[in-house]
C-alpha cells in the first residue's frame, strides 16, 4: 500500500488535524504534473521499433504513474524512464507507465477492478503497441498496483475481448504488495469514514475483503505459466506517531511454486524509489527484471521463429500452394548452359528492367520452341544472384492447375509473403478477415493484392517472371491484371510469350508502358553454338573439321529454334558413319509439324514397344496434369495390364524425341506444339492421338484403380480407411475423375458400367473420404455436375437403366453431400462411412447402400425420400430480413435492424456484416465492380466489399422505390417517392442529377395527391417502370428523359390515361426481363392476375392468374419466379408463362425472392429465415420441354420434396416416457399424441387442450406416470396415464387450471402430491389428490428476475430455485424458504448479463447442470456451470463451480439430458458441443476433461430449430430425439458407439484439441 499518497483539500476534522502522520498527505491537484498522467504513458521505444516485451509500471495507493518510481521528486530519478532505456540489456524493451486516481482524500466510486479494466483498456488503446503484438508483457505492481495487475490478469483470462493480453501476460514483479492485505488499510478505512463517502478501492485493501478473496482464489488455478518475483519491505515505515510495517513479510509474498522471493533494504515508500544506479536496491530489483526479460525474450524468439514457419505454413494451406514452384525452376534451369544467354543479360533494356524504379512491363516473345522456359530461368537465377526478391510462375497449358490465373496469384502471393514478413502479415490478415477465396480470380485479385499486397510498404523491390503467358487458358484477363499490377504498384514485371503482349486499353489511357522485344536468330545462335559443340564430343567418330561442319549445317537451318536443334543432335547419336549423318542433315525437315511426323513415322518402324509408345503418349497428352514416373509407371500397368521394368529407360528409348522427363521426374510433352500435333486429326500416324477416346481410356483406369484392392481397406467406424501415401497412383485417380468424365459419354457402354460399379461399391466411400482428407470438396461437386452432364445422352435401354438410374441419384448425392456436410467432411473424413449416410434422405443412394449397416446408426420418424429443393436454410433468430441481392459468389441479406449479412453463394457461410444504421429495404451489387449498394428511408450507402467499408453516403429524403446501376456501375440510378428520377456519380460522390419524370403530363396534378407506389428499372432495354396505385403503367425513357408510354392491362400501350377515375385494380409489383428478354415487363395485380407486356410492341403478351405479391426474373431472362402470400413459390418461362415448377410453401411472408447469377439457384427470405432453393434440374437445354411436362401435371409437380402436406401440424413441445420404448409431443393445434421410439411415428393420440391453442410444455411424471401439459392461454392439465398392453389412454383428468398470466414453469414434487405454476407475477402450490386439488400458497411479484426451479435431488421434500445467481432452497409443503435471506451465493465466473435457463441434476444426483443465457435472447450463447449437489443445503451461504469439470462447462453449446447406466457403468450426461457433435460423458470421465464424441446432426436441421434445448431430448436408453417441424427424428445406437474420446488439455478448442481413438462400445 502505497501511502505516499494525498488527501483531497477539503479534507477536515479529525483527518485533517492527524495528516502529518500519513506520509505526503496534504497534496492538492496542483502537484497533478509530480504525480505524472494518467493512463498508459509510454516511456520508450527501441530505436528501430521492434520490441521483445512490452515492461508496464503500476503504483499503488495514492501514488502517480511518475511520483512513485521518482526519489525525492527529482526527474533524473525517475528511474523507469530515465535508467532503463540506457541498459544494455533492455535495449530491445518498450517501456510504459500506467497511471489511475487512487487519490484516498477524495470520495470515489472505483475499485481494484475498474483499475485493472482501466489498465487493459489502456493497453489494448496504446498507439506504441501493435495490436497483433504477440511479444511478451511484463507488469510491475507497488503496493497496491500488485493487486491491480492481478485482477487485471483474471479479467483477461476471463473476457474474450481481452484474451490477446492474457496471452501475453507472462510475468509479474511485485513490490511490497498486500496479497492477503494489511492492516494499515482498515485504520485507514476507518479514518476516512469520518469524512463521509465511498471509497472502495481501500476496503478492497482490508484483510478478507471480497476482492482480496475472489483474487486469492481465482489467481493460483490461472498463474501456473507466469514468473512471479515479489520483494518485501525490510525497513518499518514511520509514521508520526509510530512506526511499522506496511506490508508483512508473509502478506507481500504469496508461496506459489513459480514464485521467487527477495526483500529490500527499504520501508514501504523507498522500495520503489532509488538514489542511484549502483543503489543496491535498485541493482537488486533491476537484475531480477533482466533475468526475467531474459527468460521471456529467448522464449519469445524462440516462439516468434516457429510462429514465422507456422505463419508460413498456414499460409500455404489457406492458399492451397504447398511450396514455390521450385521445380519448374530447376528443370527450366537444369537444360541451361553456364554461359549462355549472356546476350540478354548485357541488353539495355533488360538493365533499365531490373534497375529502374518506374520499369516498364518487359516482354519477351519469340517463337515456339526457341528456348523461352530456359531463358526465364536465367532471369531467375541472375535476380537471385543479385539478392533481389524475385517471384516467378511457368504457366503450363496441359496441366489444368498451372494453366489459370487463380493459381498463378496464388503461387505469387505466397512468394511474395515467403520472401517478405510485413507481406505474409498482410497476407494472413485479409485471409483470416475473409476466408478462403481460391476459386475466384478476381476476388483473389482484389482482396489478396489491391488492397493487401500493393498497400503494404516494402524495403524491397519485388520482381515477377512469368513464363509462357500464351499457355494461359485466360490470357486476356492475365494481361490486363498484369498492367494493373504496374499501375498499383513498384512490382518489376518480366513476361515471355508466343504472343505480343497486347493490352486492350487504348493508347493512353495507361500509365505503364511496355517494352516489347523479341529473340532474335542472332540472339539466339551463339547459345545454340555453345550447345552444339558441348555435344558434339558425344557424336562417335567426328573429326574436328567433321564437328564444325555439323555445327554449321545445323546453325543455318536451325532459325532459332533450339527444340528442332536437340532433335537433330539426338538422332545424330544414334548413326555411326558420316554418310549417315549427311542424309540426317539432309533430311530433317526445319518445319517442326513436317519433323513430328517424321519422327512418329520412325517409331512406326519399329518392330517391337509401339504398344507401350502408344500408351505413354496417351497417358502424357492426356492426363491432366504431368504425371512422375512413378505415378505413370503404375498407371500403365494398370491400363496395360502388364508388368513394366525400365520405365524411364523406355520413355527415353521409344519416345525421347516428343516426351521428356524433367529434373522433378515428371514426364511431359517436350513442347506443346508436340501435343498438338498428335492431338491434330488431320496427323496421320498410329500414335495420333483422339482426345475423347484418351480420356476413356485414363477414366477406365482410374476407376480400375479406385475399384481395386490398393483403394480398399477394412472399414472402421473409428478409424479412416486410407492413410495416404500407399500408392504413388492414387492421387490423380482421385482427383482427375470429374475431368476425364467431362470427356466421356453415355453412349459408350464400357464407361457406363465403370462408373455404375465403382459408385455401386463401398469403394466411393474411401474416394470420398481421400478427397475430403487431402483434395478440395470442390472436386465432388465438380464430379456430381459432370456426371449429370454424362447422363444427359444416356441411352435408352432396358438393361443400363438400373446404372444410369444409380449415376443420375449419385450425380445429385455428391453436390448434396458437400452442401448438407461439407463442414463435417472437412473436420472429419472417416465420418462419410458411418456417420453421413444415416442422415441422408431414405431414397437417396448414399442412405440406401450405406446407411442400415449393422453398427450403423438408424434414423427414424422422417417422411422425405429424397433430397429436397431447399439447399440450405440461413436463419437468425434475432433479427427480421428485409432485403436480398445476389451476385456470381455472394448473396447478401439486409435486415429491419440495419445489418447486412454477406453470404458465400457456394456454401452460404457468413462472411462478413455491414451495418446501415436504418431498416434495409433495397440492395443491389455490382455487376463490374465488387461493390454492394443499400438503401434505406433516409439515406442509401455505397459499399466496398473488398474492405467491407463505406464508399459513398448519399441523403434520401424521400424513399427510394428502386436503385439500379449503370454505365459499368459508375452510375446509380434511384426511382424516388417524390416522382424524381436521380442520377449519382459513384466516380465523384457528388450530388444527384434530378430528372422529374411527371414534367408535360396535364394529368399529372395527380402528384400533388398521389405518391408513386412502386418502379422498376429495365437497364438493358433502357426504361423505368412506375406504378401509382390504381392507375396505369407509365415507362419513362432512361436514354431520352422522356415519357415513353403508358400501360394499361387490357391492351397494353395505350393514350394518356393518368388520372381517369380510381378504381381498377393496381399493380402490386413488376419486373422487366433481362438479356434477350430485356424487352419484356411482367406486372402482377392486385386482383391476381400476372399480365406479361411486350414493350418492344407495346402489346400485352400473355396474361394468366398467379396471384404473385413478389416477382424476380433470372438474369438469362428464362425464368420468372413469383410468390404468393401463403408462401408458394411458382416458377414461370418467361416468354410464355408456361408453369415450369411450384414449391408448396414451408411458411407464409415471403418479402424477396432472387435468383443466382447462374439462375441455378433461388433465393427467399421469409421472417428472419434465407432459404436457398436448388434449380438445377430445371435449367437445362430442354427447358421448353420441361415446361410444357410440368405445366400438364401441375396438380401434382415433381420434384417438389420440399413441400410440406397442406395439413401438416408443428410439434412444439417434447417429452420422454420412463421405459424409453415411446414419447409425447405437443402440438400446434392443441393436441398430445404418443410416439413409437421404435418407429418415430405416432401412436395414437392422448388427449386434446381447446382446438387451435398450441402445446407449449409437456412432461411425464413416471412415479405417478402422469402427463402434465401446459397450453398457450396458460391451461395447466394434468392426465393420467393408462397402460393396456401395448396400448395407452389418458382419459383421466386429474388437474385442469388457467392462469391469467403466461405460464413460465411448472414443476412437479416426485410423485404428484405437489405442483409448482411459476409465472412472471406469481408462484402457485398446489397440492394434487384424487379427491381435491387445493392451492396451498401463492407468492407475488412486482418485477421478477429471470428464474428456474428443479427438485432438491437429495431431498423430495425440497426444491431449488435459481435466480439473480443465488439460490434458495424452499419446502415443498409450504413453499417457506429454509435458507437464510441471502440465500445461496453461486461464485465463479458467471457474467453478470447472463440469467438462469435450466437447472439439470446430472451424474446420479451428485451435480447440479445449470445453462445462463441473455435473457429473452433465445439463440444467444450459453454458458454450462457444474455445481456439487452437497453445497445446496439449508445451511449453505454459497456454491463453487466444481474445478474439475470447468472444461466441460466450456464444451458445452445445448444441454440434452441423461442417460441411464449402461450394463453397470455410470450415468451420462449428454450434450450438443459447440461444433455441433452431440457428446457424453459420466462423472468420472469429466473429471479428466474427458468426453466422447459420437454423431453430428445436419447443420440446417440445428439451424432452423429456436430453442433447441426444447426441442432435443434423450431418452434413458440413450435414443435422440429432434423435432422437425411436425415430425421427431429419433436417432437410435447414436450413443452405443463413440468416435472419438476427447481428452487432456486446458483448452478443448476444436484447433488444439488431442483426438484419441476409442476402443470400446460404451463408456464405463
Amino acid at each position: 500500500m502505497d501511502l505516499n499518497s494525498r488527501p483531497s483539500s477539503n479534507g477536515r476534522s479529525f483527518l485533517s488535524s492527524n495528516r502529518s502522520w500519513l506520509p505526503g498527505g496534504g497534496e492538492t491537484s496542483s502537484t497533478e504534473d509530480k504525480l505524472g498522467p494518467l493512463g498508459l504513458t509510454t516511456l520508450s521505444v527501441p530505436v528501430d521499433g521492434f520490441a521483445n516485451a512490452d515492461l508496464i509500471f503500476v503504483h499503488g495507493l495514492g501514488g502517480g504513474s511518475r511520483k512513485t518510481w521518482t526519489k525525492s521528486g527529482d526527474p533524473t530519478l525517475f528511474w523507469p524512464k530515465e535508467w532503463l532505456p540506457d541498459d544494455e540489456a533492455l535495449q530491445d524493451i518498450r517501456i510504459h507507465s500506467f497511471g489511475y486516481d487512487s487519490d484516498w482524500g477524495k470520495k470515489s466510486i472505483l475499485s481494484i477492478q475498474d483499475f485493472a479494466n482501466g489498465l487493459l483498456n489502456s493497453i489494448l488503446d496504446c498507439p506504441y503497441i501493435p495490436r497483433d503484438t504477440k511479444a511478451p508483457l511484463v507488469l510491475v505492481g507497488h503496493s497496491m498496483g500488485g493487486l491491480v495487475i492481478k485482477r487485471a490478469y483474471l479479467l483477461a483470462t476471463a473476457k474474450q475481448g481481452y484474451s490477446s493480453l492474457a496471452s501475453r501476460i507472462q510475468g509479474m514483479l511485485f513490490l511490497a504488495t498486500p496479497h492477503r492485505g494489511s492492516d494499515y488499510a482498515q485504520v485507514l478505512s476507518k479514518l476516512l469514514s469520518l469524512t463521509g463517502g465511498q471509497r472502495p478501492f481501500i476496503t478492497d485493501l482490508n484483510r478478507n475483503s471480497e476482492a482480496l478473496r475472489s483474487i486469492n482464489e481465482e489467481f493460483p488455478e490461472c498463474c501456473h505459466n507466469l514468473l512471479l518475483y515479489s520483494f518485501y519491505e525490510t525497513i518499518p515505515t514511520n509514521f508520526a506517531i509510530r512506526k511499522g510495517f506496511v506490508v508483512e513479510r508473509d502478506l507481500a509474498t504469496m508461496g506459489y511454486a513459480n514464485e521467487r522471493r527477495a526483500y529490500l533494504n527499504a520501508d514501504h515508500r523507498g522500495i520503489c524509489k532509488y538514489t542511484s544506479r549502483s543503489d543496491p536496491n535498485y541493482l537488486t530489483f533491476r537484475n531480477a527484471l533482466v533475468s526475467v526479460l531474459a527468460f521471456l525474450r529467448d522464449r519469445f524468439t524462440s516462439s516468434r521463429q516457429q510462429i514465422s514457419k507456422e505463419r508460413r505454413r498456414q499460409l500455404a494451406i489457406l492458399l492451397g500452394v504447398s511450396e514455390a514452384p521450385e521445380d519448374d525452376f530447376m528443370s527450366a534451369n537444369s537444360y541451361r548452359m553456364d554461359g549462355s544467354l549472356e546476350w540478354l543479360i548485357r541488353k539495355e533494356n533488360f538493365q533499365e528492367w531490373i534497375h529502374y524504379t518506374n520499369s516498364p512491363i518487359y516482354s519477351i516473345t519469340a517463337k515456339p520452341a526457341t528456348g523461352k522456359t530456359i531463358l526465364s530461368g536465367k532471369v531467375i537465377a541472375h535476380l537471385r544472384k543479385l539478392k533481389k526478391r524475385c517471384s516467378f510462375y511457368f504457366f503450363r497449358y496441359g496441366t489444368k492447375e498451372k494453366a489459370n490465373i487463380t493459381s498463378f496469384l496464388l503461387s505469387m502471393a505466397w512468394q511474395m509473403a515467403d520472401s517478405d514478413e510485413r507481406i505474409l502479415n498482410t497476407c494472413l490478415q485479409v485471409l483470416e478477415r475473409d476466408g478462403n477465396f481460391k476459386s475466384d480470380y478476381r476476388t483473389i485479385w482484389r482482396k489478396l493484392f489491391l488492397d493487401g499486397i500493393f498497400k503494404t510498404p516494402c524495403e524491397h523491390v519485388h520482381y515477377w517472371v512469368i513464363d509462357a503467358l500464351d499457355e494461359c487458358k485466360q490470357e486476356a484477363e492475365a494481361i490486363a491484371l498484369l498492367m494493373k499490377t504496374a499501375e498499383a504498384s513498384s512490382v518489376h514485371i518480366l513476361v515471355t510469350s508466343r504472343n505480343q503482349f497486347e493490352s486492350g486499353q487504348k493508347l493512353g489511357e495507361s500509365k505503364v508502358s511496355v517494352l516489347s522485344e523479341g529473340i532474335l536468330e542472332q540472339d539466339s545462335k551463339s547459345d545454340i553454338t555453345m550447345y552444339l559443340h558441348a555435344n558434339m564430343d558425344a557424336l562417335p567418330s567426328v573429326d574436328a573439321d567433321g564437328q564444325q561442319s555439323i555445327v554449321d549445317q545445323i546453325l543455318e537451318k536451325s532459325r532459332g529454334c533450339f527444340l528442332w536443334v536437340s532433335i537433330v543432335v539426338q538422332e545424330l547419336r544414334n548413326v555411326y558413319t558420316s554418310t549417315d549423318k549427311q542424309r540426317i542433315l539432309d533430311e530433317v525437315p526445319t518445319d517442326m509439324n513436317e519433323l513430328y511426323a517424321r519422327i512418329l513415322d520412325s517409331m512406326s518402324k519399329a518392330p517391337y514397344g509401339k504398344e507401350l509408345v502408344k500408351a505413354i503418349l496417351t497417358w502424357t497428352v492426356c492426363s491432366t496434369r504431368p504425371l512422375k514416373v512413378k505415378e505413370l509407371h503404375e498407371a500403365l500397368q494398370l491400363d496395360l495390364k502388364v508388368s513394366i521394368d525400365g520405365l524411364e529407360n523406355s520413355i527415353r528409348s521409344y519416345c525421347g524425341q516428343l516426351v521428356d522427363i524433367d529434373a522433378n521426374g515428371q514426364v511431359q510433352m517436350t513442347h506443346l506444339t508436340a501435343r498438338q500435333f498428335l492431338l491434330n486429326g488431320s496427323t496421320d500416324s498410329e500414335f495420333s492421338i483422339n482426345e475423347r477416346e484418351g480420356h476413356r481410356r485414363l477414366l477406365l483406369t482410374g476407376l480400375r484403380y479406385l475399384n481395386s484392392n490398393s483403394m480398399k481397406s477394412t472399414k472402421r467406424r473409428r478409424s479412416s480407411a486410407i492413410s495416404g501415401g500407399e500408392s504413388a497412383f492414387i492421387n490423380y485417380a482421385s482427383n482427375s475423375l470429374c475431368e476425364h468424365i467431362s470427356y466421356a459419354t453415355s453412349t459408350n457402354r464400357d464407361v457406363l458400367l465403370g462408373l455404375a460399379g465403382f459408385f455401386r461399391s463401398p469403394s466411393v466411400l474411401h474416394w470420398i473420404e481421400y478427397i475430403a482428407k487431402h483434395s478440395d470438396q470442390q472436386r465432388l461437386v465438380e464430379t456430381g455436375k459432370a456426371l449429370g452432364t454424362f447422363l444427359q445422352d444416356s441411352p435408352d435401354q432396358t438393361s443400363t437403366s438400373a446404372d444410369v438410374a444409380l449415376l443420375s441419384s449419385w450425380a445429385t448425392d455428391l453436390v448434396r453431400l458437400v452442401m448438407r456436410f461439407g463442414k463435417n467432411l472437412e473436420a472429419y473424413p472417416g465420418s462419410i462411412y458411418h456417420l453421413i449416410p444415416p442422415f441422408c434422405p431414405s431414397a437417396t443412394s448414399l442412405r440406401k447402400q450405406f446407411g442400415s449397416s449393422a453398427r450403423s446408426i438408424a434414423v427414424r420418424g422422417l417422411r422425405a425420400e429424397t433430397w429436397d429443393d431447399c439447399l440450405a436454410t440461413v436463419v437468425d433468430a434475432l433479427e427480421q430480413y428485409s432485403s436480398l441481392a445476389c451476385s456470381k459468389t455472394q448473396f447478401s441479406v439486409g435486415c429491419f435492424s440495419g445489418k447486412i449479412f454477406l453470404f458465400k453463394q457456394t456454401t452460404c457461410q457468413k462472411i462478413a456484416t455491414l451495418e446501415h444504421d436504418e431498416p434495409v429495404r433495397i440492395l443491389v451489387f455490382g455487376q463490374v465492380k465488387n461493390i454492394l449498394v443499400s438503401a434505406g428511408s433516409k439515406s442509401i450507402c455505397v459499399w466496398d466489399l473488398e474492405s467491407k467499408s463505406r464508399l459513398h453516403l448519399f441523403e434520401a429524403p424521400q424513399q427510394c422505390m428502386e436503385l439500379s446501376l449503370d454505365d459499368e456501375d459508375r452510375l446509380l440510378l434511384g426511382a424516388v417517392k417524390d416522382h424524381r428520377l436521380k442520377f449519382w456519380d459513384l466516380e465523384t460522390g457528388g450530388p444527384p442529377e434530378v430528372v422529374d419524370w411527371t414534367r408535360g403530363l396535364e394529368a399529372m396534378t395527380i402528384r400533388h395527391y398521389r405518391r408513386p407506389a412502386a418502379a422498376a428499372f429495365g437497364i438493358d432495354c433502357g426504361l423505368l417502370a412506375i406504378i401509382y396505385k390504381g392507375q396505369d403503367i407509365l415507362l419513362w425513357s432512361l436514354t431520352s428523359d422522356e415519357l415513353l408510354a403508358l400501360y394499361s392491362r387490357e391492351s397494353g400501350i395505350i393514350a394518356e390515361s393518368l388520372g381517369r377515375p380510381y378504381g381498377s385494380s393496381g399493380v402490386r409489383c413488376l419486373v422487366f426481363g433481362n438479356a434477350f428478354n430485356a424487352h419484356l415487363l411482367a406486372c402482377a395485380y392486385t386482383d391476381g392476375e400476372l399480365v406479361l407486356f411486350d414493350t418492344s410492341t407495346g402489346e400485352v403478351k400473355k396474361r394468366i392468374v398467379a396471384f404473385a405479391h413478389v416477382l424476380a426474373c433470372s438474369a438469362d431472362g428464362c425464368l420468372l419466379a413469383t410468390a404468393d402470400p401463403a408462401g408458394t413459390i411458382q416458377l414461370f418461362h418467361l416468354e410464355t408463362l408456361q408453369l415450369i415448377y411450384r414449391i408448396s410453401s414451408v411458411e407464409p411472408g415471403i418479402q424477396k425472392l432472387a435468383f443466382s447469377q447462374d439462375g441455378l439457384r433461388l433465393h427467399d427470405i421469409r421472417g428472419s429465415r434465407c432459404r436457398v432453393w436448388d434449380l438445377t434440374d430445371l435449367v437445362t437445354e430442354d427447358s421448353e420441354k420441361e415446361c410444357r411436362v410440368a405445366a400438364d401435371d401441375l396438380k401434382n409437380p415433381q420434384g417438389a420434396s420440399s413441400a410440406l402436406p397442406e395439413n401438416l401440424i408443428l410439434i412444439t413441445s417434447i417429452a420422454c416416457d420412463d421405459t424409453g420404448d415411446a414419447f409425447f409431443v405437443g402440438k400446434e393445434d392443441g393436441s398430445v399424441y404418443i410416439y413409437a421410439i421404435d418407429s418415430g411415428l405416432p401412436i395414437g393420440k392422448l388427449f386434446c387442450h381447446a382446438h387451435g391453442v398450441s402445446i407449449d410444455f409437456v412432461h411425464f411424471e413416471d412415479q405417478s406416470q402422469t402427463i402434465i401439459s401446459v397450453d398457450a392461454s396458460s391451461r395447466t392439465m394434468i392426465h393420467k396415464l393408462i397402460r393396456q398392453g401395448h396400448s395407452m389412454s389418458a382419459n383421466q383428468v386429474l388437474f385442469d387450471y388457467r392462469t391469467h398470466v403466461a405460464v413460465g414453469q411448472v414443476v412437479c414434487q416426485p410423485g404428484l402430491q405437489h405442483i409448482l405454476i411459476c409465472s412472471a407475477k406469481s408462484d402457485m402450490l398446489w397440492s394434487i389428490s384424487p379427491d381435491e386439488n387445493t392451492l396451498l400458497a401463492t407468492t407475488y411479484y412486482e418485477d421478477r428476475e429471470p428464474y428456474r426451479w428443479t427438485n432438491h435431488p437429495h431431498n423430495r421434500d425440497q426444491l431449488i430455485m435459481i435466480t439473480h445467481h443465488k439460490a434458495h432452497i424452499h419446502d415443498w409443503r409450504t413453499m417457506q424458504r429454509i435458507t437464510r435471506e441471502g440465500g445461496i451465493e453461486l461464485q465463479g465466473k458467471i457474467v453478470p448479463e447472463l440469467s438462469i435457463q435450466s437447472i439439470t441434476p446430472c451424474f446420479d444426483s451428485t451435480v447440479l447442470a445449470t445453462v445462463f443465457r441473455e435473457s429473452n435472447q433465445p439463440n444467444s450463447k450459453s454458458k454450462l456451470v457444474l455445481w456439487s449437489t452437497s453445497d445446496f443445503t439449508a445451511f449453505s451461504t454459497s456454491a463453487v463451480p466444481v474445478p474439475s469439470y470447468r472444461a466441460l462447462s466450456d464444451d458445452a453449446e445445448v444441454l440434452i439430458g441423461n442417460t441411464s447406466a449402461i450394463s453397470g457403468g455410470l450415468q451420462r450426461l449428454v450434450f450438443l458441443h459447440g461444433c455441433q457433435w452431440v457428446c457424453a460423458t459420466n462423472k468420472e470421465t469429466a473429471k479428466t476433461n474427458g468426453f466422447m464424441r459420437y454423431f453430428f446432426f445436419p447443420a440446417d436441421w440445428l439451424s432452423t430449430r429456436k430453442d433447441l434445448d426444447l426441442n432435443m431430448k434423450v431418452t434413458k436408453n440413450g435414443d435422440l430425439l429432434l423435432v422437425k417441424d411436425d415430425e421427431v427424428a429419433v436417432v437410435k445406437r447414436g450413443l452405443l458407439t463413440p468416435e472419438f474420446v476427447e481428452s487432456g488439455g486446458d483448452s478443448l478448442a476444436p484447433p488444439t484439441r488431442t483426438l484419441t481413438l476409442a476402443r470400446r462400445a460404451c463408456i464405463n
